[in-house]
This record gives C-alpha cells, structure tokens and sequence, in this order.
C-alpha cells in the first residue's frame, strides 16, 4: 500500500468514525448543544473532512503526431483514442463554511487531487503487395497528475430539515504537484519471417516540464446532507470544467524518450472532473441553549 493510499484510507475512517463521535459528545452530561435560534438566523462557521474519487476525461483543442499518413494509406490512422470517465484515482482535503443566511453559505474545498487520463495510440505498415507482411505497434498511455486544488463555491440547501439536498457552483484554481507518463508498447510484427512475433514492454517518464504548473476551471454539483448530534454526514458530487490548456507547448517537442522512443507528441487538451466525495462537518459557533434542535 502506497503512502497515498494509506493517507486516503486514514481520511475516509475518520469519516466513517467523525460524526458518531461528535454526536456522542453532544449528548455528554454537562456539554450543552448550538442554539437553535442562533442556527436558524445564519451566520454560521463550519469545518469538515471529505474524500472520495475521481473520474477524468480530455477535451481536445487541437491533436498532434510525429507522423503524417497519405490518406491512402491502409491503417494510416494515427488519431489518438481518448478514454471517458474510466479510471478511478483517489483525492482528499477539508472544507471550510460560512453560512451566511439560513440555507445559504460561501466554502472553501482544498484538496489534494490525483487525476489519471488514458489513451491509446496505434501505427501500423504493411506491404502494399503481400498485405500479410505488416507491423503493428500499438501504445497504451495513462497520465498521472497530482494538484493542491482550492474550489471556491456557493451552496443552497433546498429543504431545512435534517435531510439536506443542496446544489452549488462556483469555480477552482489548481497547483500541479507531480505529472507522470506511464507507457505500455505492444508490437506485432508478421514482416520478418516468423508467423507472429510479440513483445510488450513498459516506461515509466516523468512529465513535470511538459505540463503547466496551474489549472482553473468551473465547477457545479449536487449532494445532500444528514444531520447526526452536532455533525452532518453527506455524500456530494462535482462535474469540474477545466479551461487551461495542460500542456506546455513550448517543450511539446522536446527531444526525450516518449517522443524518440513511442512517437508520442502530446494534444493540446484540458482536463474534465467528475468527483464522488464523502464528507463529515461540525460546526464552529458554539451557543449555549436546552432546546437546540438540528436545522
């Protein structure tokens, strides 16, 4: 198990535990419960934890290659495949809430966000004579980026009972942390005598230089929340809009293994989220009263 991974772990067992400690302490001999007349009017501090996951997917503002087919060419494609929304990747942070009107508050979500794209690539030659005599080569490409992302949004909770449904939107501002190209490389090759030769081999490139340091966008989503003692237990789901274009088109070309090694020249794309996160939240104003109620 990865450090990542065991952080991520710890963050969502403090979830699960967080709301039932806090409900136990609020029914304490002796600790009395928030106002519900100070609740009810707003102006309220809130601080929480949350963790989920991510799915990822490009949007392609212009596509690249090293190579250029004559459109007559059998097998001259050399477009890459994009996958959507297919591979998970862990994130986890806090939240941070002013309600400033019943119902209705400002938060700040930073987070550590690890986003994984996928794509394949494949070029292919034959001879125009005996078709059977072709090489294939076909690359399997996932990049790794790892961002400190600050959401700044606006939240609306449609009822003001102990079930939450809320909508929000709002926008982010992300710092790329570490970027990582990993690339499997699968060859065919029925061009040198043998009836089938296969290999398959695998690279592992950093790709800090070749992707921008910061990435912004706008988000909009949907969740609930339950009140439980004190605390509110939620789930909550993100779509975020990207609108920075992630590669660094001044080292697009730069000469190092992917592009002498795999042919790969990379699109210029920018990066779209859908996030699934569980959260757990306290408040921070504390007033004193026998007849609080939950709102």
């Amino acid at each position: 198990m990865t450090d990542r991974q065991r952080s991520f772990l710890l963050v969502l067992i403090a979830l699960l535990i967080f709301p039932f400690a806090v409900s136990g302490q609020s029914k304490a001999p002796g600790r009395k419960p928030i106002a519900k007349s100070a609740a009810a009017d707003g102006n309220q501090w809130w601080i929480g934890l949350r963790a989920g996951i991510n799915l990822n997917s490009a949007s392609i503002t212009e596509s690249y290659s090293i190579f250029s087919y004559p459109v007559d060419i059998p097998g001259g494609d050399n477009e890459k495949q994009y996958s959507t929304f297919s591979t998970p990747a862990l994130e986890f942070g806090f939240s941070v809430s002013y309600e400033f009107m019943r119902g209705l508050s400002v938060n700040l979500l930073p987070v550590y966000s690890s986003n994984r794209l996928s794509y394949t690539n494949n070029f292919s030659w034959m001879e125009a004579t005996e078709p059977e005599n072709l090489v294939q080569i076909s690359y399997d490409i996932e990049i790794r980026l790892q961002y400190v992302q600050f959401p700044l949004t606006v939240k609306y909770e449609l009822t003001q009972s102990k079930f939450k449904p809320y909508i929000q939107a709002g926008g982010y501002y992300g710092l790329l942390t570490d970027a990582i190209k990993k690339v499997e490389t699968t060859s065919l090759d029925r061009a040198s005598g043998a009836d089938e030769e296969k290999n398959v081999t695998e690279l592992s490139v950093g790709i800090d230089d070749r992707i921008r340091k910061n990435n912004y966008g706008v988000l909009g989503g949907i969740g609930f929340t339950w009140n439980l003692g004190n605390a509110r237990f939620g789930l909550e789901a993100n779509y975020l809009y990207g609108l920075q274009n992630l590669d660094n088109s001044a080292n697009k070309y730069y000469d190092n293994q992917l592009l002498t090694g795999v042919y790969d020249v990379p699109d210029d794309y920018s990066l779209n989220t859908i996030e699934i996160l569980l959260q757990a939240i306290i408040p921070l104003k504390f007033i004193t009263s026998k007849e609080y109620v939950p709102l």
